[in-house]
């Protein structure tokens, strides 16, 4: 396991200026939601201001019954007939994630909003529908389904389940700012482990895995979302056993065979990405943290995966292996999902539901 080695390269580009990468700015794109009372209707506002609120509240929610959707119910596709609660966070650049409830049945959903002014071409337009397709034709425990999806006041809106805690992203950086703990990290990776299992069994590559896109709701329950990068090497009936794709905006997750652009690859990009993803469950970081982009390139194309510093914080000698084998440059070297799955660290670390709602969940609780 040479290769496999953590190694700082941290001193890699000192000579290279350094560069913002643009979609740190979009935080100041989306735009609130409020609504306006005109006689008993309630309609939504023309506010137009631009803010953002980070937040990830859910008042009141752990005294919510545990509720289970149906996928084949018929939901409204008028926004006045839903009641939004809060602001779960946002999911990307151009889209947000609320609380609601069905006024008609008092169900409580989640209604994801993109506002399709902010970029109202058609390839956004192209990526929504891919995006909508890519969710409705998937159906698994651990992937956020999308039930119903309608365009009102210039705004595409899609009825989902409440994931009421948010993203592990968004949870880190209001409760866990050092990161989850070794049980919390290995029962979080079991669950994605088993959405990206379902994925590659279907010739998908997710191609975005990143804690920004794994979710938890207030059951202690995991799902994985953000398809929109998602790669079907399944075209025509063939089988393709590998894809070409330029790197999107994940480039601190992204494989090096990814980054390179002059290569093919394969679902073992993920395992790649799952590797960065585990780290920085750990440590609320990525190694490439803080990196500008021609560094993180260049670490990827010439260097093994730099470690994270982390001093005082102390994982098992199995957190590491994993992690080293998901990062090895070579993707033929990489182990599969059901490898990782059977894994001592998954094996030996990982809980359910349970641990999430004691260890996660009542930390949030308490901060409201």
């Amino acid at each position: 396991m040479d290769e496999f080695s953590f190694e700082d390269v941290s001193e890699l580009g000192n000579g290279l200026q350094n560069e913002k990468n643009s979609n740190q700015n979009y935080q100041s794109h989306f735009v609130p939601i409020t609504f306006e009372e005109k006689g008993n209707k309630q309609t939504m506002s023309k506010h137009t201001s631009f803010s953002l609120s980070k937040k990830s509240s859910f008042n009141g929610l752990l005294n919510f019954k545990e509720r289970k959707l149906d996928p084949y119910k018929k939901y409204s596709t008028n926004i006045n007939d839903y009641e939004l609660i809060s602001d779960i966070g946002g999911v990307d650049d151009i889209s947000f994630l609320y609380l609601a409830k069905q006024k008609s049945t008092g169900e409580i959903i989640a209604l994801k909003y993109t506002d399709l002014s902010l970029s109202p071409n058609f390839e956004f337009m192209q990526e929504l529908i891919k995006t909508s397709h890519n969710c409705a034709m998937l159906r698994h425990n651990n992937i956020l389904p999308y039930f119903l999806t309608f365009e009102e006041n210039d705004r595409l809106w899609t009825v989902t389940l409440p994931m009421e805690c948010g993203s592990c992203r968004s949870i880190m950086k209001n409760s866990f700012s050092e990161g989850f703990s070794e049980s919390v990290v290995a029962t979080i990776l079991k669950e994605i482990l088993k959405a990206m299992s379902y994925l590659h069994g279907k010739h998908l590559i997710h191609n975005d895995v990143q804690a920004d896109n794994i979710l938890i709701d207030y059951n202690g329950e995991i799902k994985m979302t953000g398809l929109r990068q998602l790669i079907n090497l399944q075209q025509d009936g063939w089988v393709q056993s590998a894809a070409f794709l330029q790197v999107g905006d994940n480039i601190e997750w992204a494989a090096p065979e990814v980054m390179a652009q002059n290569a093919n690859y394969c679902e073992k990009a993920d395992i790649y990405s799952l590797g960065i993803t585990a780290l920085e469950l750990a440590f609320n970081k990525t190694p490439f943290d803080n990196w500008p982009p021609l560094k993180i390139l260049c670490s990827k194309l010439l260097y093994p995966c730099p470690a994270v510093k982390a001093p005082g914080k102390v994982f098992s000698h199995s957190f590491y292996d994993l992690v080293l084998r998901c990062v090895h440059r070579q993707p033929t070297k990489r182990p599969t999902v059901i490898e990782l799955l059977e894994h001592p660290f998954i094996q030996r670390h990982a809980k359910g539901p349970q641990l999430i709602r004691d260890t996660v969940v009542k930390k949030l609780a308490k901060k409201l």
